[in-house]
């Protein structure tokens, strides 16, 4: 193996390590990137996706996804693989897209040789076996009649619909029992030659992140060597993905909900350096960036911006905007917004935190930003086999004046394919597959304003310097990082407070001087917003998000919450019983909601070494109205929630979650809930997805609040299954349970417990209790709980918590919540 060393420590993780680059003598490409924690993540990308399936078998690519957890040659057992990382503390997933399928695993860092060699042994040696075939075909189809009540997956088969033909973009991608309606002997030898063509090492690439172990050459020498060695099969060109005649119209479709917004497409600049930037001053609210001059226009709050490269010369740009029926709008500004863009060359670009090192992709927020970046970087690795460790890491370089004019002008000229939404009736065209209406329009730019004349500006900052601190909470902890403000609110006030949160998201994206660690989360009445520990910035951010807002800031987070409202409201049925699930536990009530006023008790966690006047002075631009009298939390406590409750929900399918609360707040029951977590969860999935094949979205979970809440999830989504049905089969295993776990070997416990001691060591790890714990313990005032989670588990055996976790469950009471079609 040759390993190159990448020079720019300051892309480094601070432990010093250094991030290699390795080839293996198969032919595969593995970058690792050593970080400090107490976990590593795998992600493993194989370069064949839907669209180099048979054009006879769509969905094939799917299919093949599914089966290969179905068991392999060494781990015959139908989904070990989901217990083997369960056992290391793990989570794992797996997608299949247009070119690349993509498997990752995240786990503790002694359990990285045994998942990483597993994992090898599913891609490399899996049986694939007609009955797995088969079994999986009907989930896959479950699957995509769930998905049918999903925008996008309508908003992707229009596309298709308008794409040539002879291009991979025009297949049916999802997969259903009639795409793959072949006899199953002949569907399952597809399913082994799409496999044995595509998944050779050649033609794959390995990313690993994390805490890797010291001999982590040798954990890769000994698990890739099942891989079959190979080069990389070959693709036809492909012809451009639309015809002309396609792009001179726009068209309208009807979703299964309102307010899904529209997406323009642009074809991708030709030079993949303006790529990168082109999507950063998209999505930059500021100066010059094309969301600033939406807000400020008010057509849209959110834009998301993707691309798709199918080969070098060519692929689409869409952008998503959160403004339905405003499509032809919106396109007339992003074009003159390209044109106008093109005038200003990066020899002009400021120096600025946002453009020191752009996210070349542009991915959502946490927790989803860092898996996909690794899939990013495997793309990547494996389409750049020249490149060392230096250059597949390093920041994008700036275009040259010229060929970022050109590209822009080119874009601007060539214009946006508008694909937007419309309630109406009179649709004259629907697309095979999904039966999606749409009908073409006339391609119509009105007159828009001048989007670089156009920006929102930032609310004043008030002057006004607040009353004394008065009862503070404080939580002085060892980091130089972060100042975290909380605050408490009556359950209510949920309405204002999800206002104000939306607010404060918004004005962060403007506040440039704090860069990407400014952020703000809300869960049910708790609001926090977290800052980086630098004393200007902190003090012109808070004056900016407590400063009064102007009539188009307003209109524009009212416009924002409506349309976050209606995306909860429309979620898919499991979501919703899940939202509704943690405002039962939160008290939330949504009823004669009034003004947002003063919250019952606020907490700050802070660095240990700042006097209490750098306190003081940091927090003197909050308000009085945001410092409350009191430092307790008077909100009233939420109750166990007991019995059953109907969801309205605007899904088709039918969903049933059960929650098995823990029957007290303290560390003993919750550390037996997830005790009962690792034991019941993959049985569950065994009878409820695998035997009884209920649907594809069967899930057990721990489900733990901040203020001590805990209980067992239980949820199934079924697209083809009544509630009868679900119900008798979610009390079938709830009787099931109890036999199961008091037949269960000590050692089966004992395995359990040494899992359960790993992680919650690693929460107590730093100094006592790292930063989130400590915040919990104050924040919810569970400090007299610090230390009971580690004596607890050092002192009782494996028989106490087989029988501490047999005598809850047989006390516990469940709670059921299910959907009802609107």
């Amino acid at each position: 193996m040759t390993a190159f060393t990448v020079h720019d420590r300051r892309r480094l993780p601070r432990s010093g390590a250094q991030a290699r680059l390795h080839h293996h003598h198969s032919g595969l490409r593995t970058l690792l990137l050593p970080t400090a924690g107490q976990q590593v993540t795998a992600v493993l990308q194989v370069g064949a996706g839907s669209h180099d399936e048979p054009e006879t078998r769509p969905g094939l690519a799917h299919l093949l996804e599914h089966v290969l957890f179905t068991g392999s040659e060494r781990y015959p057992e139908v989904h070990h693989f989901a217990r083997r990382v369960q056992g290391w503390n793990g989570r794992y997933n797996a997608s299949t897209l247009d070119d690349t399928m993509a498997f990752f695993f995240t786990v503790d860092a002694e359990g990285l040789a045994p998942c990483l060699a597993h994992l090898i042994d599913m891609l490399s040696r899996p049986l694939l076996t007609p009955e797995s075939v088969a079994r999986e075909r009907r989930i896959l189809d479950a699957e995509f009649r769930t998905r049918l009540a999903d925008p996008r997956l309508h908003r992707q088969a229009l596309l298709a619909r308008l794409a040539r033909p002879s291009h991979p973009l025009a297949r049916f991608t999802a997969g259903n029992t009639h795409s793959l309606s072949a006899p199953l002997a002949s569907l399952t030898g597809e399913v082994r030659a799409f496999h044995a063509r595509w998944f050779r090492a050649g033609n794959m690439a390995l990313i690993l992140r994390g805490a890797l172990p010291d001999n982590v050459d040798g954990v890769l020498t000994e698990a890739l060597s099942p891989l079959p060695a190979g080069p990389t099969p070959s693709r036809p060109p492909l012809p451009t993905a639309f015809p002309s005649n396609i792009r001179q119209q726009d068209w309208l479709w009807r979703a299964p909900q309102s307010d899904t917004g529209c997406a323009l497409l642009f074809p991708l600049p030709e030079e993949e350096r303006v790529w990168p930037w082109l999507r950063h001053w998209l999505r930059e609210p500021g100066l010059h960036g094309a969301l600033g001059g939406l807000r400020a226009a008010g057509m849209a709050s959110t834009i998301t911006v993707t691309g798709q490269r199918r080969q070098r010369n060519q692929g689409e740009c869409q952008i998503l905007l959160d403004s339905p029926g405003r499509g032809q709008e919106c396109a007339a500004m992003l074009e003159q917004w390209l044109s106008r863009m093109a005038d200003y060359l990066p020899s002009q670009w400021p120096s600025t935190v946002r453009l020191t090192a752009p996210d070349p992709e542009g991915f959502p927020a946490p927790p989803d930003a860092r898996l996909a970046r690794l899939c990013y970087l495997a793309r990547r690795v494996a389409g750049e086999p020249e490149a060392d460790a230096d250059t597949l890491l390093a920041p994008p370089a700036l275009p040259d004046d010229h060929t970022w004019r050109t590209a822009l002008k080119v874009l601007s000229d060539n214009g946006a394919l508008v694909i937007d939404h419309d309630d109406g009736r009179d649709f004259t065209h629907f697309t095979p597959w999904t039966g999606t209406p749409c009908r073409p329009i006339p391609r119509q730019r009105p007159a828009v304003a001048d989007p670089f004349r156009t920006s929102l500006a930032l609310p004043a900052t008030t002057t006004t310097m607040p009353p004394p601190l008065k009862r503070l909470i404080r939580v002085p902890v060892e980091t130089g990082e972060t100042l975290r403000l909380g605050w408490h609110w009556p359950g209510d006030q949920i309405t204002a407070l999800e206002r104000l949160s939306l607010h404060w998201r918004l004005l962060l994206e403007h506040v440039s001087c704090t860069g990407p660690k400014a952020g703000v989360h809300q869960s049910g009445t708790n609001l926090i917003l977290d800052l980086p520990v630098d004393d200007s910035a902190i003090r012109t951010t808070l004056a900016t998000l407590f400063a009064p807002l102007d009539a188009r800031w307003e209109g524009l987070i009212k416009h924002r919450h409506r349309i976050w409202r209606r995306q909860l409201d429309a979620a898919a049925p499991a979501h919703r019983l899940l939202q509704v699930l943690r405002d039962r536990l939160d008290g939330v009530a949504r009823e004669n909601q009034r003004p947002l006023s003063s919250p019952t008790s606020w907490c700050c966690a802070y660095p240990q070494a700042w006097p209490e006047t750098q306190l003081s002075t940091a927090l003197s631009p909050i308000t009085a109205r945001f410092v409350p009298d009191a430092a307790t939390h008077t909100a009233s406590v939420a109750a166990i929630p007991t019995g059953e409750q109907a969801v309205p929900c605007a899904f088709p399918d039918h969903a049933r979650l059960l929650y098995l609360p823990a029957p007290r707040r303290n560390a003993l029951d919750r550390l037996c809930w997830r005790l009962l977590q690792r034991h019941l969860a993959v049985p569950f999935y065994q009878q409820l997805r695998l035997q009884q094949q209920l649907g594809y979205w069967v899930d057990c979970r721990y489900q733990e609040e901040a203020d001590g809440h805990c209980g067992l999830l239980l949820l199934v989504q079924s697209p083809a299954h009544g509630q009868r049905v679900l119900q008798a089969a979610l009390a079938g295993f709830l009787e099931h349970a109890g036999t199961l776990l008091a037949a269960m070997p000590l050692e089966d416990w004992q395995c359990a417990l040494r899992s359960l001691r790993a992680e919650v060591g690693r929460e107590h790890s730093v100094s006592g209790h790292p930063f989130e714990y400590r915040w919990k313990q104050a924040f919810y005032q569970r400090s007299g709980e610090a230390n009971a989670e580690p004596r607890l588990l050092a002192r009782l055996t494996a028989k106490d918590w087989r029988d501490e976790v047999l005598e809850r469950y047989a006390m516990a009471r469940p709670f059921t919540l299910y959907s009802t079609t609107e």
